[in-house]
């Protein structure tokens, strides 16, 4: 090839990539008003705000997806595992007393519930609405005696696996949750029971007896520590609870708070404006430092943290 013909087809070369390549890209169009176009870029920087909230959003969901599919992927294992270790052991167990598994079942069948337990079982869970015994023996016999096969076949489960070496090696699933808030118990407590709550639910306020007797019956073994959640849809005083006991909190009055709170709606059942302010000043509280620690603000980041840790 000689040197003329290199350059003329490099320059051939050179003129056919301009031609083909357009001087500017044309933006995408969404639309156009008397012939003015409205670009794709220019509809995004009008919606970033909202498009950033959405696409974070979606990122939540996919989150939570995540962890709602690995949770139930790690139940369902955990459940046939469960089942069957019982169904080795009970083999196991047949094998080495000579009976046979359904006779072992047999012994450790659920009985059904008597009358004395269906009324016992009314007694203790009825409402003052609840319509009369005799309205709902069908209802209570048939939750009783799914709790009575729940209850032996958890029973036989035990006895079996106490008969019979049985180790688990199926990692469980484990979430990390920081203990940042106040607590009762000692610091270095190698149990820490992490409890999120609103002052206005019925269900905290019940297990409340629970966890004291938790603490006083492991002194040494358990701390307990409190964090926010306060469900402001269903517990319209909840929140404004929250603020106050942060602030109680701030004058090392946290728990002398926390007991009034729950005391106070297990009693009345409310958590107004007055009855709170009224609470302060109970407990001994500084109310021109409550009144600037509610008005600054900073407790509705702690809230907003654990209602996030919480979810």
């Amino acid at each position: 090839m000689s040197i003329r013909f290199l350059v003329a087809l490099t320059g051939l070369l050179v003129v056919t990539s301009a031609l083909a390549s357009p001087k500017t890209a044309q933006e995408p169009i969404a639309a156009s008003v008397d012939g003015q176009p409205i670009t794709i870029a220019e509809l995004d920087a009008k919606a970033a705000a909202d498009l950033a909230r959405e696409d974070e959003n979606y990122k939540e969901t996919l989150r939570r997806a995540e962890r709602s599919h690995r949770a139930t992927t790690q139940a369902l294992r955990e459940a046939t595992l469960d089942g069957l270790i019982r169904e080795k052991t009970l083999a196991a167990e047949a094998k080495a007393t000579g009976q046979r598994p359904e006779d072992i079942l047999a012994a450790h069948a659920a009985h059904e519930p008597t009358d004395e337990e269906m009324r016992a079982y009314y007694k203790a869970n009825a409402t003052p609405s609840a319509p009369p015994y005799e309205q709902v023996t069908d209802v209570i016999r048939t939750r009783l005696a799914a709790e009575n096969r729940q209850k032996a076949e958890t029973d036989l489960a035990r006895t079996l696996r106490g008969h019979h070496a049985v180790e688990w090696h199926l990692p469980r699933e484990r979430l990390e949750v920081a203990a940042d808030g106040p607590s009762r118990g000692p610091a270095d407590a190698p149990v820490a029971l992490i409890e999120f709550a609103d002052f206005q639910c019925p269900y905290c306020s019940r297990l409340e007896p629970l966890l004291k007797t938790v603490l006083e019956r492991y002194p040494t073994q358990v701390k307990l520590v409190y964090r926010q959640l306060p469900i402001p849809q269903l517990h319209p005083e909840a929140e404004r609870a929250a603020q106050l006991s942060l602030c109680a909190a701030e004058q090392d009055r946290f728990w002398p708070m926390h007991d009034a709170l729950f005391t106070l709606f297990t009693d009345r059942g409310t958590l107004d404006a007055v009855t709170l302010n009224a609470l302060s000043e109970t407990i001994g509280l500084k109310a021109e430092s409550v009144q600037a620690c509610l008005e600054s603000g900073r407790t509705r980041s702690i809230i907003e943290r654990d209602v996030k840790a919480a979810d």
